[in-house]
């Protein structure tokens, strides 16, 4: 509203203005011209009787019958009577008359000019169809000076130059807003028939520039979660599929089975299919929850310390599971880092896990500072990962082609929650070659502000 008030005042400012410009071009122009047909009419008949004084001589006798005809004339307070008579060329070798001027009186019409110190005002006109000039001059008539060519008065002529530019800036301004409008209502209608593969285009200056770019991010928006639940849905219907099947299978064995001991065998076979639906389900619920817009952060200051041990110990634990003998080491070079402790948390342990299932022998893990923010690294000495496999691995149920097994690979969502998670906290996440060998996923997150920081 503010912005869309302050561009239509600028808009009614330089009206204002060019209209004041106008006037002052149009006034100065229609009271010159006005001086020069007022002085004009008031000098002809002393045009007339200097004409008629000097017709019967020849021109060489123009100036001295000129001269005695000037000092018989007594001036009064609005005639001055016969001033000068030169030839052209001598107001040019004077530099009384400019090129444009001196066409001017060759075509037989009169010029006007103002005396210093508005005394007056002088009149220049040719006589006799010759190159000779009488100059008269007479005191100032400010009377007749604003004239207007008499057919409007001031008032009436900034009434209408004023109304005319304004309704000539409203009516441009409206012509581009309706075009905008109608640029959002199509857009609005694209979107309304399933269509997202265009962008809204509109002047950044534009009053309605605000809404297309709201547009084109809700537009960006929903055409990306369209296309995840797609991939979601296909996704989980691939993912049950075989824990389904398995189960199933071990059901009809289960029932077939002709001692109890085959029968117990089958149904705890059951169980491990059971669970391992139950895991991916509550995987799933998990990612719907952190795929929603960001939620509001309990950010808080972390100890590193701490932090750090909490989660080498469920990474421990999971490496006595795995019956393996890996190595998980911290190298922390800060003491204290801000942000949400149960979302960084996840995504850490997602990044551990992860890195504990592919190394061979030895996963390290560091927290350092840098000046954009934080950054938390996690080392496997594993077989590395493919550089155009890598971006791929932080979409859901994405898994490296080697790696299909549940067993090993886990179902594909833990790397597209350490995305969200980075993403709420305005950072990001990604994958490269480890100094260790292996691959490295590195986590950035930036500080909080010192609003949203509290202690706990």
């Amino acid at each position: 509203m503010g912005k869309l008030f302050l561009k239509l005042w600028l808009l009614i400012l330089l009206t204002s203005l060019t209209s004041f410009l106008i006037q002052k071009h149009v006034f100065s122009w229609a009271a010159a011209a006005s001086a020069t047909s007022s002085a004009f009419e008031r000098f002809r008949r002393a045009y007339v009787v200097v004409e008629e004084v000097l017709s019967p001589f020849p021109q060489s006798e123009w100036p001295e019958r000129f001269a005695k005809l000037k000092s018989r004339v007594s001036p009064t307070d609005d005639f001055l009577g016969p001033s000068r008579l030169l030839s052209i060329e001598q107001l040019v070798a004077f530099n009384e008359m400019t090129s444009g001027e001196v066409a001017i009186l060759r075509s037989g019409k009169p010029i006007s000019r103002n005396l210093p110190d508005a005394q007056g005002y002088e009149v220049f006109h040719t006589i006799l169809d010759t190159e000779m000039v009488v100059v008269l001059k007479a005191p100032k008539n400010p009377q007749k000076a604003m004239l207007i060519l008499g057919v409007f008065n001031t008032t009436q002529f900034t009434w209408l130059v004023e109304s005319s530019l304004y309704a000539l800036a409203i009516f441009v301004w409206l012509r581009l807003f309706r075009r905008d409008m109608l640029t959002l209502e199509k857009a609005a209608a694209r979107v309304g028939e399933g269509y997202f593969d265009f962008h809204i285009e509109i002047s950044r200056g534009a009053s309605l520039y605000p809404l297309a770019d709201s547009l084109n991010k809700m537009k960006e928006r929903i055409s990306s979660l369209i296309s995840s639940h797609k991939a979601l849905t296909n996704a989980i219907s691939h993912e049950f599929r075989t824990p389904i099947t398995r189960l199933r299978f071990r059901h009809e064995l289960a029932m077939e089975a002709e001692t109890l001991a085959k029968k117990d065998s089958e149904l705890q076979r059951m169980n491990s299919a059971i669970d391992q639906l139950d895991e991916l389900s509550t995987e799933l619920l998990e990612y719907a929850r952190l795929d929603r817009e960001s939620p509001e952060l309990d950010v808080a200051i972390i100890d590193v310390s701490g932090w750090l041990d909490e989660l080498v110990n469920d990474a421990n634990e999971l490496v006595r599971a795995m019956g393996s003998t890996i190595t998980v080491v911290v190298a922390a070079k800060i003491d204290i880092v801000d942000g949400d402790y149960r979302y960084l948390s996840r995504a850490a342990s997602n990044l551990l896990r992860n890195a504990v299932h592919y190394a061979k022998s030895r996963v390290e893990i560091r927290v350092e500072q840098r000046q954009f923010g934080y950054v938390l690294m996690v080392d496997d000495d594993g077989p590395g990962i493919p550089e155009a496999q890598r971006e791929i691995l932080f979409e859901p149920f994405a898994r490296l082609d080697q790696s299909r097994s549940r067993d090993s690979g886990g179902f594909g969502i833990g790397l597209a929650i350490v995305k969200q998670i980075a993403r709420w906290h305005s950072g990001s996440v990604s994958i490269s070659d480890a100094p260790i060998g292996g691959a490295r996923c590195q986590m950035i997150w930036k500080k909080a502000s010192k609003t949203q920081v509290f202690h706990v």
